[in-house]
C-alpha cells in the first residue's frame, strides 16, 4: 500500500478530530440579528485551502458568527489544488448594510476566499454543497 495513501488518512483522521473540535461555538447574539430584505445579497465564494471535513464547518461557523450573514452554505467543488488542497465554494446570503465579502473573507482566514459572484438575493436559493470528497 502507498505510505503517502497511509500517512495522508492519518493526518486528515487527526485533523478531523481537531476540527470537530473547533466548531462547537456559537454566537447566540447573531441570531437575534435585524435584516432588511430590501439589503439582502447573495455571494458565491471560492475558498482555497480546505483538505479535511472538518474545513467547510470551520469556514462556514466563521461567516455565521458575522452579524448581518443570515445564511451559509460551504462546501468542497471537487476539483484538487496543486497544492494537495481541494478547491471550496461559499454561498452566503447577508445584509449588506451589515457586512461585506471583504469581511467574509478576512473572517475565514487562514483559508483563502475569493468573490466569484455578488448579488441581489432577491431570487436565489443555497444550493448544497458535499462536505466530504473522495480522491
Amino acid at each position: 500500500m502507498n505510505k503517502n495513501l497511509i500517512l495522508a488518512a492519518i493526518i486528515l483522521a487527526v485533523a478531523g478530530v481537531i476540527g470537530f473540535r473547533l466548531v462547537t461555538h456559537n454566537n447566540p447574539s447573531n441570531s437575534a440579528t435585524q435584516v432588511d430584505a430590501a439589503n439582502l445579497r447573495h455571494v458565491t465564494m471560492k475558498v482555497d485551502g480546505m483538505y479535511c471535513a472538518s474545513c467547510p464547518y470551520n469556514v462556514e461557523n466563521a461567516l455565521k458568527d458575522m452579524r448581518g450573514v443570515v445564511n451559509v452554505t460551504v462546501g468542497f467543488t471537487g476539483k484538487e489544488i496543486i497544492d494537495g488542497t481541494v478547491e471550496g465554494r461559499g454561498e452566503v446570503i447577508y445584509d449588506q448594510a451589515q457586512v461585506n465579502p471583504v469581511d467574509m473573507i478576512r473572517a475565514i482566514q487562514p483559508y483563502k476566499g475569493a468573490v466569484l459572484n455578488d448579488k441581489s438575493a432577491s431570487s436565489t436559493t443555497l444550493i448544497p454543497l458535499p462536505k466530504s470528497i473522495s480522491l
